[in-house]
């Protein structure tokens, strides 16, 4: 995925040992969200909402989550829908919270989880009326490459629907690489999706403004999951007004 599948072992259990990122950082974000959800990115709940709406799936249909981290916004979308959920990720550990978490959304068997990378999923040709991916396109080594996954894993017709940041000036230097090199709507369109829309979502970044300032307000801390976000916002902050925060939905061509 771009980072070692280790880097996010590390991470998704330095979440489970942080009560911040447990109880102030969904607070922060959004009051709306759902406490099970327990975000692991900076989708509020509008934007899930807006995932529920755009993957266009119900009862009987198969939605993917790929890097579903620990589950929760997945699972939500699917539990809002009706559909069943496969939630894919490269990290053991994520995937393992995530199949503990089915019983928080009253999923039980409708949803199950597996380890797999970006570009090579695991799952069949077709196998998902609908896939959705939130916040992972940029640790893509080969953006083409999973964009092709994509399309492979979508049955015609299908929806796809994915949240990321781009940097506001190609190329940017002063904006990290992950973004600074990410088009979503050129890298989608070169696989052959169709109807690609690419729209700015502001409002968010508003929100993922107010953790980050929240957070470093609070001065050093023996927390694992405030340091993380407290050291990642020192940077983020700096890059905000370069990047834009992006929804994009396409669908695989019939």
């Amino acid at each position: 995925m771009g980072e070692l599948p280790e880097t996010f072992d590390d991470a998704f259990r330095s979440s489970a040992r942080s009560e911040w990122l447990r109880r102030e950082f969904p607070r922060l974000l959004d009051p709306e969200l759902p406490p099970e959800v327990e975000p692991f990115s900076f989708v509020p709940a509008s934007g899930l909402a807006e995932i529920a709406s755009a993957v266009r799936v119900g009862p009987g249909d198969l939605l993917v989550d790929l890097a579903c981290g620990r589950g929760g916004p997945g699972m939500w979308v699917a539990r809002r829908v009706g559909a069943a959920l496969c939630g894919v990720d490269g990290s053991s550990v994520a995937v393992a919270a995530a199949t503990d978490r089915r019983d928080a959304f009253g999923l039980g068997s409708r949803a199950r989880f597996a380890q797999g990378d970006l570009a090579a999923t695991g799952l069949a040709d077709g196998a998902a009326d609908a896939v959705m991916c939130v916040d992972a396109l940029q640790f893509a080594p080969d953006r083409d490459l999973v964009a092709r996954e994509l399309r492979r894993v979508l049955r015609p017709g299908g929806r796809l629907v994915l949240t990321c940041w781009e940097a506001r000036l190609l190329g940017d230097a002063c904006v990290v690489e992950r973004f600074a090199t990410l088009r979503c709507g050129e890298v989608l369109r070169a696989a052959g999706f169709a109807d690609v829309e690419v729209v700015e979502r502001p409002a968010w970044e508003e929100r993922r403004r107010a953790v980050y300032d929240a957070a470093l307000a609070l001065g050093p801390s023996e927390d694992v999951g405030l340091s993380m976000i407290q050291a990642e916002g020192r940077d983020a902050l700096q890059e905000m007004p370069l990047t834009r925060r992006v929804l994009v939905t396409a669908t695989n061509p019939t």
